[in-house]
């Protein structure tokens, strides 16, 4: 599997310290304070089954509304809201596509419609990760209404559960956002992270992320890394009552502009 790169806009202002000692990068929060984050996400995966080559592209893109609502002592409590969802998949089995903008007439369409501007918040610290999520459930509320036949609805509801439930968006967030180093940095400075794969997959990718450049107020921080399975014997739930074994294997790179 191949992660090209994620590529977002994000409007959280990071802290500089004094120039001689490096820099302090790190989210800084305002009470109040409303940003607008773009996504974008590409996967081509190669898999191997019963000895045949397949392939497969997944690509996702959201938009999302966050709003400082409270400030922690580690970082801020943020009011999420998706604006916009597009998730778009290719395999040997079919394509699906589910967009909160297609259709009505379609049923993924309508799940992703219904999901769109209804709040849950995201703790999160000063280095980007986030330390909890509350009210994931309100994402699918009002879904028992779609008027969506029972074997779509418990599909639906399953495959939501893998992809936006608490841990996985937990996780989902913290791989869209620049992870920073707790300590001071110079151009050149090198610090890892961890994150787990955004579904409920014994998948682990491993950042190296790296200060590339400072310009006044202004810095690059790029990150390469690797995906990693860690149990390639955990049997893991399907829609459809199938059940499957990972063992999935590849790279990403991330590029990001700071300010």
């Amino acid at each position: 599997m191949k992660t090209a790169s994620f590529v977002f806009l994000l409007t959280i202002l990071s802290a500089y310290a004094s120039p001689f000692k490096g820099v302090k990068l790190e989210y800084r929060f305002v009470l109040g304070d409303d940003y607008t984050m773009t996504q974008v996400t590409r996967q081509t995966i190669k898999q191997i089954i019963m000895g045949t080559e397949q392939g497969g592209e997944n690509a996702y893109s959201g938009e999302m509304n966050f709003k400082v609502i409270e400030i922690t002592s580690s970082g801020a409590r943020l009011e999420t809201q998706f604006l916009k969802l597009k998730n778009s998949s290719k395999t040997v089995m079919g394509d699906v596509t589910m967009d909160s903008e297609g259709a009505e007439d379609n049923p993924q369409n309508k799940v992703f419609k219904t999901m769109m501007k209804k709040p849950f918040v995201i703790t999160m610290n000063k280095a980007g990760i986030v330390e909890n999520v509350e009210g994931a459930e309100n994402l699918w509320s009002g879904m028992d209404d779609l008027g969506l036949d029972e074997a779509t609805l418990n599909t639906m509801k399953q495959t939501l559960e893998q992809l936006l439930g608490e841990n996985s968006l937990k996780n989902s967030f913290e791989q869209a956002m620049v992870f920073y180093a707790d300590k001071n940095v110079s151009k050149g400075d090198t610090w890892d992270s961890k994150n787990a794969f955004p579904m409920e997959f014994p998948i682990v990718v491993n950042n190296s992320w790296i200060l590339s450049e400072v310009s006044g107020s202004t810095a690059k921080v790029d990150a390469e890394g690797i995906y990693t399975t860690i149990d390639k014997e955990k049997p893991i739930n399907l829609p459809n009552g199938i059940k499957a074994k990972i063992d999935l294997k590849g790279k990403q790179s991330i590029r990001s502009n700071v300010t």
